[in-house]
């Protein structure tokens, strides 16, 4: 089983998050699958300016939508058996799943209907008060948000880049995700999810897995196993996704017909960032 990972960053420009990401893959699924890391394509952000405040505003975040959408096009093509959409945003989910016959899942969708099963009240910590709002929205969404205690954005706010930096920088991170945890523990959560994958990868990287008693949720291997669990349910026979109303398919001439005025083209896996390079 081959599964298509697929970042919301340019992997190249985080080469630490990449690799984390891979060694996560690889540990976490062993011979279940393999997982192939991917992010958008190489120059997507600007030199020195971090992804979340690119993608904090919308018109940007709709933008680089569009790149999951073609990603996921390509996975199906090159034979990949599910996609697992790495971005706590969940940019393009409807979308994408519109478009492929293969699953498609996403962190925060997988990591709250997982975390529902392993308590009543679920807490997640964000970088930013923005990702605070955005997945507040997200719950809602989904039907979720009577199971969130409360969504707590660490102070002060995380730079994707500091997630890179040196071991001074670390300590920070961590004591600021630990207070985040201990406010989130006194709302009431019993399940705490790290709100954003780059975050998850750092706590990974320094086995930060668990708080005063609370089970500090594996987002990123969350969401591998739930790319393989619906790859082998679908070719078992046991379910698929629905073509009705929300999900519905469009027709190929349809999709070929907006792709030719947009000036889409198809794109080869290698024009995507990260995979070890």
């Amino acid at each position: 089983m081959k599964i298509w990972h697929q970042s919301f960053t340019d992997l190249d420009a985080f080469p630490r998050y990449r690799e984390t990401l891979q060694t996560h893959a690889d540990t976490v699924m062993g011979a279940h699958a393999q997982v192939v890391v991917h992010g958008l394509r190489p120059g997507t952000y600007p030199p020195g300016v971090a992804p979340m405040r690119v993608n904090s505003h919308a018109g940007m975040r709709m933008l680089n939508t569009r790149q999951v959408c073609e990603a996921a096009l390509t996975a199906q093509a090159a034979g990949y058996d599910a996609f697992a959409l790495g971005c706590f945003f969940d940019p393009g989910l409807a979308e994408a799943r519109s478009l492929v016959d293969i699953p498609v899942v996403s962190l925060t969708e997988s990591c709250l209907l997982t975390a529902c099963s392993l308590g009543r009240k679920v807490g997640m910590i964000a970088l930013t008060p923005f990702q605070k709002m955005q997945t507040e929205d997200l719950a809602l969404q989904y039907g979720l948000a009577g199971r969130l205690s409360g969504v707590v954005a660490m102070s002060p706010a995380v730079n994707l880049f500091d997630l890179e930096g040196d071991e001074a920088a670390a300590d920070s991170v961590r004591a600021r995700f630990v207070d985040a945890c201990r406010v989130a523990l006194a709302q009431g959560a019993e399940v705490i999810i790290p709100g954003d994958g780059v975050l998850n990868e750092f706590l990974f990287r320094h086995r930060l897995l668990s708080v005063e008693g609370a089970v500090v949720l594996d987002a990123l291997g969350v969401l591998f196993h739930h790319a393989a669990f619906f790859a082998r349910a679908r070719a078992a026979g046991c379910l698929d996704v629905s073509r009705v109303q929300y999900y519905a398919q469009p027709t190929d001439v349809m999709r070929d017909h907006a792709r030719q005025v947009l000036g889409a083209r198809d794109y080869k896996e290698d024009e995507f960032s990260g995979q070890g390079r």
